[in-house]
């Protein structure tokens, strides 16, 4: 039975691929999709996501620290490139039904991976929201990709291989942060303008680098964080 008013899944993914896939070094693995409804898809992948979850653990590689980056025209020799998930370009949008249908799954990676990696699930979904607003297929003009906007080569550092698979992009953007705020004495400031700008710039500068963007960004996720441990009572 087809939900009303739900897209079939195979559809979103088809237009993903179109818009994305031919872009970016990071490749999907979309074969075999049937014609199924949304919910359907959804029921199915999350059950497959909870029983791959419980093996997260933290690896701790110091060298991930400062990621060198690759495009697909060039290699790059700077480091974490600066102000990732500057721009939004165009990519397939969820509607807010759809990404409340979600929420369950990504709730459970958050949950998880936090836990994995000692963070604040509340601080992991506020740096969702600033950088991607819950959209799974986000994709910003500089490359970046998925909720938590990782870079290819930053991805590919992780041992990420699908960017756009909820879990895989959760496990790869909490990772990030970790090591962010492992390099700058759990300085919450300076981790997140590393984890927008690069790790680099913030020593180059000696704090938050003076791009206005990473400013924003730095200021914007601290007030989500703040409204929600508000929410929560903290």
């Amino acid at each position: 039975m087809r939900v009303p008013n739900m897209p079939d899944i195979s559809a979103i993914l088809n237009q993903k691929i179109a818009e994305i896939q031919s872009r970016l070094p990071v490749k999907m693995k979309t074969s075999g999709i049937k014609e199924v409804s949304f919910a359907e898809e959804l029921n199915k992948a999350t059950a497959q996501a909870a029983a791959s979850v419980e093996s997260a653990a933290p690896v701790i590689d110091p060298s991930l620290l400062d990621v060198e980056t690759k495009s697909a025209s060039k290699t790059s020799k700077t480091k974490f490139p600066l102000v990732s998930g500057s721009y939004e370009s165009v990519y397939p949008r969820l509607s807010q039904v759809e990404i409340q249908e979600l929420m369950p799954r990504i709730n459970s990676a958050i949950e998880t991976y936090s836990k994995a990696y000692g963070l604040d699930p509340l601080l992991v979904r506020a740096v969702i929201k600033e950088e991607s607003g819950f959209q799974p297929f986000a994709l910003s003009t500089s490359g970046a990709m998925g909720l938590m906007q990782l870079m290819p080569g930053t991805a590919e550092g992780l041992g990420i291989t699908d960017a756009y698979n909820i879990e895989q992009n959760i496990l790869g953007g909490t990772q990030y942060l970790y090591y962010q705020l492992k390099a700058f004495d759990g300085d919450l400031d300076l981790a997140l303008a590393a984890y927008n700008a690069g790790p680099n710039a913030v020593r180059q500068y000696g704090g938050i680098p003076p791009y206005e963007q990473t400013q924003n960004y730095v200021r914007k996720v601290l007030n989500t964080y703040r409204m929600y441990q508000a929410l929560e009572g903290n």
